[in-house]
């Protein structure tokens, strides 16, 4: 008699439970999309939350936080080199206080820029692992146990 090649059903390693389902799956089920006349949107079950994909950083934040900072001292830095401009006899204190501002700025420019290196640098080398890991990682839906199956 021959043997019929039968694929082997993963098992969850807590409880036995042959109830194991991928995140992605569970992700994808619990996300509905809806749009109406006014509204549009997505809503997720609790479980499609738990389940979601890591995500890449975002520069938006780095960008507001060291952003204004940056034209803060930027633009004070130049209102006072303008007054100092206008009427230079009067304001020799103030050279001091605005050279600090343009160099504070131009530190808050530094900063920026390696911030943005650093989530270009996550993004480019440990997003991809993270969203790997979870592509292959699968829930047990007795128990709730995760594990990372992979091929």
């Amino acid at each position: 008699m021959a043997a019929t090649g039968q694929v082997m059903a993963y098992r969850c390693e807590q409880c036995g439970s042959p109830e194991i389902v991928a995140l992605s799956l569970l992700y994808e089920q619990g996300t509905r999309s809806f749009s109406g006349r006014f509204t549009s949107g997505v809503s997720q079950s609790f479980t499609a939350k738990v389940a979601s994909p890591p995500s890449p950083r975002n520069y938006v934040r780095a960008l507001f936080g060291w952003g204004f900072a940056m034209f803060f001292c930027v633009f004070w830095g130049i209102a006072g080199f303008r007054g100092i401009l206008q009427h230079p006899q009067k304001t020799e204190s103030l050279e001091g206080a605005v050279l600090f501002l343009f160099c504070l700025g131009f530190l808050f420019f530094l900063g920026m820029v390696f911030h943005f290196r650093r989530i270009a640098r996550y993004n480019r080398e440990v997003h991809p692992h993270l969203h790997s890991d979870w592509a292959h990682t699968f829930m047990c839906r007795r128990c709730g146990k995760y594990s990372l199956i992979r091929p």
